[in-house]
């Protein structure tokens, strides 16, 4: 089975297949770019006011000062006019990617029988095909991490996979974990076909009679084995804790290639932050109240990337659930929890995207992802380990 997999532009999407013809459109929404237009639109406003000396402010009123000596006077690091071209190129560019990123989309038709789609991108004629149900693998069920501004979060996909991923069809897309694996259930029977993951193992199908099935109950029926050896070495990337009525997993270390290439922008932004106020009579001469805004900004973006950046995530093993726990430089947050007894899942899945795998621990209600960053063997010992503890 092919598991490439397609990227698709909504963040929220929900195929009602109750009314035939059924219809849906996968397009990046308005309220997600509308931040980035209204920026771009400020940005150029800005660029052309000042172009034309809008903040250059002079008082007629006042008798002009000449001084009784000679003054040497100091040239600008830049002209005045090279900041607002920046400003005004800045903001085209994002109105103008804005614009052509809704303008792309796919439109997906189904009559009862089989699958219309139709591709339309930013450049080339919009093109039509159409696919049989019974020629798509299965329902599949996929996490996506994927960047939304500084932040990384999930996007949970349910979809029908195709052998080509350019006719896979998106069935339910959303950034929220709850009733994904319900809804995964419900669009597998609709149609008929086997529901699918992308797991450690390849894409793995699962009988749909077993779906509604939790752990316990699959060990009891002898579909579920207990692999785990209380005697294993303890990989060296996670700090196990047991304490009087928990158990805490976490990583020791949150580095990777995005943590560097993270803390190379935020270094690069402290250095411009220097500069502009080893500067500042030179900006602030040029620019006006605008070098206070851009100091702000720069500020406001440094404190909230140190933030995420010494984020670190921890599953808490209580006597009844698994809690998800997020710990920042102040506080803590409880970021989701499970019950045990409602626990249907736990897999290493994987993200073709990027190649990253994590471990999955899925109820019919609720989804929790835990280790993205750890080497594979290491998330292998956490699936043995939290499955011996579900299930015991």
């Amino acid at each position: 089975m092919d598991e490439s997999t397609t990227n698709y532009f909504s963040h929220k999407l929900e195929f009602n297949l109750n009314k035939k013809p059924a219809k849906v459109s996968d397009r990046t929404s308005w309220c997600l770019l509308l931040p980035n237009i209204i920026t771009g639109i400020l940005l150029c406003l800005l660029g052309i006011f000042e172009m034309i000396g809008g903040f250059r402010y002079t008082n007629t009123n006042v008798a002009p000062i000449t001084p009784e000596i000679n003054v040497e006077l100091t040239n600008p690091l830049f002209s005045p006019i090279f900041f607002d071209i920046i400003f005004i190129v800045l903001g085209l560019g994002m109105i103008i990617a804005g614009v052509l990123s809704y303008l792309r989309y796919r439109k997906f038709i189904f009559d009862g029988k089989q699958m219309i789609i139709g591709y339309r991108n930013i450049f080339g004629k919009k093109r039509i095909v159409t696919e049989k149900i019974k020629n798509f693998l299965g329902v599949r069920f996929r996490i996506v991490f994927y960047q939304f501004g500084i932040r990384n979060t999930n996007k949970y996909i349910i979809e029908l996979c195709h052998k080509d991923a350019s006719k896979n069809v998106p069935l339910y897309i959303s950034i929220s974990p709850t009733v994904v694996r319900k809804k995964w259930k419900e669009y597998a029977r609709f149609f008929g076909l086997p529901a699918l993951i992308n797991t450690d193992e390849g894409l793995t199908a699962i009988n749909l009679k077993d779906l509604d099935k939790s752990l316990k109950q699959m060990f009891t029926e002898g579909l579920l084995t207990d692999d785990f050896d209380s005697y294993e070495k303890l990989p060296d990337t996670i700090r196990y804790v047991r304490r009087r009525d928990k158990i805490v997993i976490k990583r020791k270390n949150n580095w990777d290639i995005y943590n560097l290439i993270a803390w190379f922008a935020v270094i690069l932004v402290i250095a411009v932050m220097i500069i502009t106020a080893f500067n500042f009579n030179i900006f602030w001469k040029n620019m006006g109240i605008a070098t206070l805004g851009i100091l702000s900004a720069e500020a406001l973006f440094v404190l909230i990337a140190l933030f995420i950046l010494f984020r670190k995530e921890k599953l808490v093993l209580k006597k009844h659930k698994i809690v998800n726990t997020h710990k920042y430089m102040l506080f803590s947050t409880k970021h989701n929890e499970i019950l045990k007894d409602t626990i249907e899942a736990i897999d290493i899945t994987n993200n073709p995207a990027s190649g990253r795998y994590f471990v999955s621990i899925i109820s019919d209600s609720n989804t929790i992802t835990f280790g993205a960053k750890l080497p594979i063997d290491d998330l292998k010992w956490i699936k043995r380990f939290l499955i011996h503890e579900v299930i015991k």
